[in-house]
């Protein structure tokens, strides 16, 4: 027995040495997410959806890889009734109908959107920030900016909840923040334009996260690293974009999914022009910091967010809509990134005073 635990103990530092020298950070603990507290489960028409009115993540330190000293956490919120995390908590509903006078403003993407990070107990996204600079500007008006953002999401997600739930809420204004997403199926083999190629329901293995809940959450980082990331993940969060995705990115291929990705953003546009939604797109913003700056995927990724913002660019032309290019607006520095496409909050008070310059120009307006 005793030599049994003098192995475990050998391993478990032997890891730590070697996951802190090659990550150049502590490995950061997944916690263990019971079955009945999954905040994400299949939808008919979308691959995941978050649970409507419930409580999402543990609160945990943020992995991303840059600014470890800031203390950044991943906060625990709620979400609210359209299925997102909306407002300072999550929790904010957006009322149905719409209330007499109001302006209403729905931010649209995936994780650059969607998620929050929370710095010294505030939370910060860039729709909180973009509301907090629009209720500045105009302290009599009733103006409402909702995230109505999915981390993971592609352009056809986005087009799919925004036909589905979204353009209920009677919005304003769209404010279209999205890239990057779309070129893992662009650059899948077999591309197909619906991304069945590279997409499957989480209904498909669903039930695993409810057997390995069951597995006890031993307090060892070697333990949890072999179990979260080379088995089945106890916590949706570190392995969701692994279970609904089909086939692999090849680097050597050319994006084939250029073309669908600026057809599910235009159908988006189309369909706020014929309902008198005012849109906005903005191109997206991306930092190759020094540590991947020779690495040839997130090369391949810049090259390709690229094209997509040119996509943005061309629409936004064609039909006459506002563009904020925030692709030669965000500085390439450090501290407004926490990766390559994640901001700092200081990052998204940025991508909110942008995307607001057009916004306080259409409620002028409209007054």
């Amino acid at each position: 027995m005793g030599s049994l635990f003098c192995y475990i103990l050998i391993i478990e530092v032997f890891f730590r040495v070697c996951y802190r020298t090659g990550c150049k950070r502590p490995y950061v603990h997944v916690p263990r997410l019971p079955f009945k507290e999954m905040y994400i489960e299949p939808h008919p028409y979308l691959p995941y959806v978050y649970k409507k009115n419930f409580l999402c993540q543990k609160e945990m330190p943020a992995t991303y890889p840059l600014h470890h000293e800031k203390g950044y956490m991943f906060a625990q919120t709620m979400t609210n009734n359209f299925r997102h995390s909306n407002g300072p908590y999550g929790n904010r509903d957006i009322e149905v109908p719409k209330p007499e006078g109001l302006i209403r403003i729905n931010c649209l993407g995936a994780s650059t959107t969607g998620n929050d990070i929370n710095y010294r107990n505030k939370n910060y996204s860039y729709p909180m920030e973009l509301e907090k600079i629009l209720m500045s500007a105009f302290p009599d008006l009733k103006i409402e900016v909702n995230n109505c953002g999915q981390g993971g999401y592609t352009s056809a997600e986005i087009l799919i909840k925004f036909l589905l739930d979204t353009i209920d809420t009677r919005p304003d204004v769209v404010v279209i923040y999205h890239a990057y997403n779309d070129l893992g199926p662009s650059l899948t083999p077999g591309f197909q334009s619906d991304y069945s190629h590279a997409k499957k329901n989480l209904g498909e293995t669903y039930y695993l996260y409810r057997l390995v809940s069951n597995i006890p959450d031993i307090p060892l980082e070697s333990w949890n690293f072999l179990l979260n990331y080379c088995l089945f993940s106890q916590n949706i969060r570190f392995n969701l974009m692994d279970v609904i995705s089909r086939g692999a990115a090849d680097i050597k291929n050319d994006f084939k999914g250029l073309s669908t990705y600026k057809r599910n953003i235009e159908h988006i546009i189309n369909i706020c022009k014929a309902n008198k939604i005012r849109v906005v797109l903005s191109t997206f913003s991306q930092y190759l910091y020094p540590e991947i700056q020779n690495n040839e995927i997130y090369l391949k990724y810049y090259e390709g967010t690229k094209l997509e913002n040119n996509v943005m660019r061309e629409l936004a032309a064609a039909h006459n809509v506002p563009l904020v290019d925030n692709e030669l607006l965000i500085p390439q520095e450090d501290r407004y990134f926490v990766d390559t496409v994640h901001f700092t909050p200081e990052g998204m008070h940025i991508v909110a005073e942008n995307i607001s310059i057009p916004i306080v120009e259409y409620i002028k307006n409209r007054i």
